[in-house]
């Protein structure tokens, strides 16, 4: 069956522009003096019940201030045509994948950037293998992707270098087969941020945590909210929504750790929970948490914080 290209348009929240050596041959925009590059990175908060979330990319489309949008398709070293295929599950807390690096852009403002990916209902292309072993197709539903665009942009300057890292939060982003359909849907939640102004925070779950009456199950997990004094609430769609999740693993001296990556310097709201397994992304679910308090992050550092 064919394989069909869907586009998931980003609207980029809260860019900065970053003044750094770039530069090359002339951009696409064609409407501005001088020019700059710009980097793409992937990043993923992660889900529960799932070895893999492999996506394939084919390039990005960019619409300039001034004139129609144009692609960048990938290309191998050949100059063949490339996709690129990413395991999301591997880029969690402050890993990321890059899919474009340095490419030069002429310098001026930029309205919206989206992504090419290959994810039709009838085909592998972009797949969650679930850890019971079994293999979905991801699909991304053509309807989803107003709701995405924002009127805010981004901006190149002569000689400077833009970097942004996407965060797909497949906790925000995945919904289970229905409707007789065996393919899950990526109905992409996605947060794209400076990598200018961003830093991460990570730390432990000490055994008060894991002991409290409230943590009845084994699926650990800690959600991130913006703002002091924010109130922890399940994902479901609503603006109480975090900003951010991830999951707790045990390290080699058997000690909880987590880590959440590419935030925005500012305060939020951290809490634990040990129910992340019953969080279904679009429904309203009674999740107990466990330990909230404030944190503040700061561009460039990882902030510590430990749960008792």
């Amino acid at each position: 069956m064919k394989t069909q290209n869907k586009f998931i348009t980003l609207g980029l929240l809260s860019l900065f522009m970053l003044n750094a050596c770039g530069g090359g041959s002339s951009g696409e925009a064609g409407s501005s003096t001088g020019s700059g590059t710009l980097s793409l990175n992937i990043t993923d908060a992660p889900i529960d019940s799932a070895q893999n979330v492999f996506v394939s990319f084919t390039g990005v489309s960019i619409k300039p201030q001034e004139g129609p949008a144009f692609d960048i398709d990938f290309v191998d070293n050949n100059g063949d045509p490339e996709v690129k295929t990413i395991d999301l599950l591997d880029q969690q807390g402050p890993n990321s994948a890059p899919i474009l690096v340095n490419h030069t852009l002429d310098a001026g403002h930029y309205n919206w950037i989206r992504l090419k990916v290959l994810s039709d209902e009838n085909t592998n292309d972009s797949y969650i293998v679930l850890d019971s072993g079994a293999h979905h197709n991801l699909y991304v539903p053509s309807g989803d992707q107003t709701g995405l665009k924002l009127n805010n942009g981004f901006e190149v300057t002569d000689g400077g270098a833009v970097t942004f890292t996407i965060d797909f939060d497949l906790r925000k982003s995945v919904v289970a087969p229905g409707n007789n359909s065996l393919a899950y849907k990526l109905k992409p939640s996605l947060r794209m941020v400076s990598n200018n102004n961003v830093g991460h925070i990570s730390g432990e779950i000490g055994s008060v945590s894991l002991n409290d009456a409230d943590c009845t199950d084994n699926d650990y997990a800690v959600y991130v909210y913006s703002g002091t004094g924010a109130t922890p609430d399940d994902v479901d769609g609503d603006a109480g929504d975090p900003v951010a999740t991830a999951l707790v693993s045990v390290n080699n001296a058997a000690e909880y750790e987590y880590a959440v990556g590419f935030l925005e310097q500012g305060n939020y709201t951290i809490t634990f929970t040990c129910q992340a397994g019953d969080d279904i992304s679009d429904s309203d679910d009674a999740i107990e948490f466990i330990g909230t308090d404030n944190v503040t992050v700061t561009a460039g550092s990882t902030t510590i914080y430990n749960f008792n």
